[in-house]
């Protein structure tokens, strides 16, 4: 029986060069631990973990095919079982509902819980998986069909191996980890703010949370501190491995910044806010200095990865230092100016107040005093503020008022005609 349908427990195969870098610690029986899985279909059918599993597949859209070690093309798809998920790549196109021989292989790259493709589940049985070596002219290699499996028995575990990047010829050596996975039998999800990126000015800081649009206004004059929640109408965003949001305060409020939009938050009243768009373009570099906004653009050649045409060209930009101003960017061309805002600035997820304490923002708040003490400041409980959001037309903004004032005179001499 197919293990995605014995109680949503699946078999899962961690190799050993998943643990030469390090990061991963040992695995141990009932740990609760999180992954991002790939199916190998190319995986010999006797190896440990082969399975067939009736799936859904569904092609990743706007992903440009990679070409093999033979040549082929290979499309990228994602693999939606009983309760798991995994990447896979296919030498034809394919959708829909079939049936899929494989395994699932572990990363643990990324493996954040609750974010989108990340399995979470309770081990229940770990196998240590074993494979021959043979030694030939043209080196080392395993041999085929000849995977062993070794239980480890209950936890703790007796033994960890010492995992090799060469391993000695003519003997069995340990390839990878076995491991029985429980989908079931984990703890509900905790919701808890996500510290991503922190500002203050004077005695108010605001930290936005890394993915979710939730704001929080901290008054750090009160004992204990007093934290105010805002709901933003804004996207949830996808977590990276750093922060996705800027945030820059002023007396009046704060703004925050992001490759997709930059949005203004002034507070009207005790608790509340007023939320407006001002831009629906910006930047992931954004400086704040002296009252005024600016957004730093690519100064020179570059490249960065697209999923459709892989490595592509980055122009550099005519005027790589602009100012948000009125709802457009305007290019900055003084040299004094451009050589403030380029000088290096602070990480978006640290800000030292005016009395020498730094403020971090890494899931949790924590503030290190000048002495070198530091502690975590406790988020909770928080009231919950109100936000206003008046939404301004499409039309707004100096460049698209001067289009419309040039179009309502040619509508007038149009008409006179």
């Amino acid at each position: 029986m197919s293990p995605d349908v014995t109680g949503h427990t699946i078999q899962v195969v961690v190799h050993s060069s998943v643990f030469q870098g390090g990061p991963v610690p040992p695995l141990h029986v009932d740990d609760v631990i999180s992954v991002v899985l790939a199916f190998d279909s190319e995986a010999e059918p006797s190896a440990p973990g082969v399975v067939t599993f009736r799936v859904r597949i569904q092609p990743k859209f706007g992903h440009a095919p990679f070409a093999a070690e033979d040549g082929s093309l290979r499309w990228m798809f994602d693999v939606y079982g009983a309760g798991w998920s995994a990447e896979w790549h296919h030498h034809t196109p394919v959708a829909g509902l079939i049936h899929l021989t494989g395994r699932l292989d572990v990363g643990f790259t990324r493996a954040v819980p609750g974010q989108p493709g990340v399995v979470t589940g309770r081990v229940r049985r770990l196998q240590l998986v074993e494979q021959w070596v043979e030694s030939t002219v043209a080196g080392n290699h395993y041999v085929a069909g000849t995977e062993r499996l070794r239980d480890f028995g209950p936890s703790p575990d007796r033994y960890w191996p010492r995992w090799k990047i060469i391993d000695d010829p003519d003997t069995f050596a340990e390839t990878g980890i076995l491991v029985d996975l429980d989908l079931d039998d984990i703890p509900d999800d905790d919701t808890e703010f996500d510290a991503g990126a922190v500002a203050i000015d004077s005695a108010d800081l605001w930290v936005i949370d890394k993915s979710n649009p939730l704001l929080l206004h901290i008054d750090t004059t009160a004992t204990p501190p007093r934290v105010t929640e805002y709901r933003l109408p804004l996207a949830i965003e996808k977590p990276r491995e750093m922060w996705t949001r800027r945030v820059h305060a002023d007396r009046d409020g704060c703004w925050i910044t992001s490759p997709e939009e930059i949005i203004r938050c002034t507070r009207t009243e005790a608790a509340e806010l007023t939320v407006r768009r001002a831009i629906e373009t910006g930047s992931d570099r954004t400086t704040y200095l002296d009252g005024r906004l600016f957004v730093l653009e690519a100064p020179h050649f570059g490249d960065r990865t697209d999923p459709r045409y892989g490595y592509v060209r980055v122009e550099p930009d005519a005027h790589p230092v602009r100012e948000l101003v009125d709802g457009e960017l305007v290019p900055v061309i003084d040299g004094a100016t451009i050589a403030r805002v380029k000088a290096p600035g602070r990480r978006a997820d640290q800000v030292t107040a005016d009395d020498g304490t730094t403020w971090i923002a890494d899931r949790t708040l924590v503030a290190q005093r000048p002495d070198g003490t530091s502690h975590t400041t406790d988020l909770h409980p928080r009231t919950r503020g109100h936000v206003r959001w008046p939404r301004d037309g499409p039309r707004s903004g100096l460049a698209l008022a001067s289009l419309n004032t040039a179009y309502a005179h040619f509508t007038k001499t149009s008409d006179e005609q």
